[in-house]
């Protein structure tokens, strides 16, 4: 069974139990070196190799990205300890027996799982407690301060509303001849004639409603054969197929199917905009994350631009 550490924000995500971490014990030794050099903290060449292990089932990593990565990391840290949001070894056992809880795990599956990822327990603390660190930062720093009004919300709409179009909507009258199931060739013929007649008066300009009213033999008949506005793409197929070629006001039969013969009149065609009211919630969040994110990126050039950093890589 291998832990889970859940994201604890929607930037710094912990990647801490790894297939990279087994066997690292009998990796070849490396001369460490100083990479990086942080407000006087350092950052070795061993610090990144393990990062590197860490990420490593996320593919090929970019040694020069890993290390720019852990130093927006220590500056993160050193932000935190300056406003005293250092994790207290009593809110970090809480963390953890609150995991261990959620994967059903007493002490010792707990560090058998992290011992086959090739973690230690005071490994495993550590980097729980920099997760938790960095998020009370992120949250007292970035969260805290992004705000999404309603008229930010309304503009963006206003500004993108082809963007939420739905499926084209077709509105089509339906004129309707019954065709006796165990029909005649004498009856059917009948239908027809009834049926091109019909067609033949709407051509030349008859009220169609008018028509469906004296001639349909549908339930609908006395609402003038209205279909409704139905969603082009889930249309009865006969419907569909006859109007697909056709434009508002043209009629298209007769057309066979469901127990007759169909005259057809295309209505109006029309793609509905989703409501404001129906995405909202949607673009809130999304503006959220994007002020979210830039705001992120605003803080972390501030805290470069007031530290001194060297990079050795």
């Amino acid at each position: 069974m291998r832990i889970r550490i859940a994201a604890w924000n929607m930037i710094i995500l912990a990647a801490l139990f790894s297939p990279a971490f087994e066997g690292t014990a009998s990796s070849t030794v490396v001369v460490d070196r100083v990479v990086a050099v942080v407000n006087g903290e350092i950052i070795t060449l061993s610090d990144l190799q393990r990062e590197e292990s860490l990420k490593k089932n996320e593919g090929k990593q970019d040694q020069s990205l890993l290390l720019e990565d852990m130093i927006d990391r220590k500056l993160q840290m050193e932000a935190a300890r300056r406003a005293g949001l250092d994790v207290t070894d009593k809110e970090l056992n809480d963390a953890i027996a609150d995991i261990k809880k959620r994967n059903a795990l007493d002490d010792r599956k707990f560090e058998a799982a992290l011992a086959k990822d090739g973690i230690t327990v005071e490994q495993y603390r550590n980097e729980l407690r920099e997760q938790m660190t960095l998020s009370r930062i992120f949250n007292k720093a970035v969260r805290s301060s992004i705000a999404v009004d309603e008229a930010d919300v309304r503009g963006y709409y206003d500004r993108n509303v082809r963007n939420y179009s739905q499926p084209e909507e077709i509105r089509v009258r339906d004129l309707f001849i019954r065709v006796p199931e165990k029909a005649t060739p004498a009856e059917a013929a009948a239908a027809r004639e009834k049926a091109e007649a019909a067609l033949a008066r709407a051509r030349k300009g008859e009220d169609f409603v008018r028509l469906v009213k004296e001639l349909s033999e549908a339930e609908n008949a006395a609402f003038g054969g209205d279909l409704g506005f139905l969603q082009r793409d889930q249309a009865i197929p006969e419907i569909e197929e006859a109007v697909r070629d056709l434009k508002p006001g043209d009629i298209a039969g007769p057309v066979r199917f469901g127990g007759g013969l169909h005259i057809i009149r295309l209505e109006e065609v029309r793609r509905p905009v989703a409501p404001f009211d129906k995405v909202k919630e949607e673009i809130t969040r999304m503006l959220y994350e994007q002020k979210l994110e830039s705001s992120y990126r605003t803080w972390l050039q501030s805290l470069r631009s007031d530290a001194n950093i060297e990079n050795k890589l």
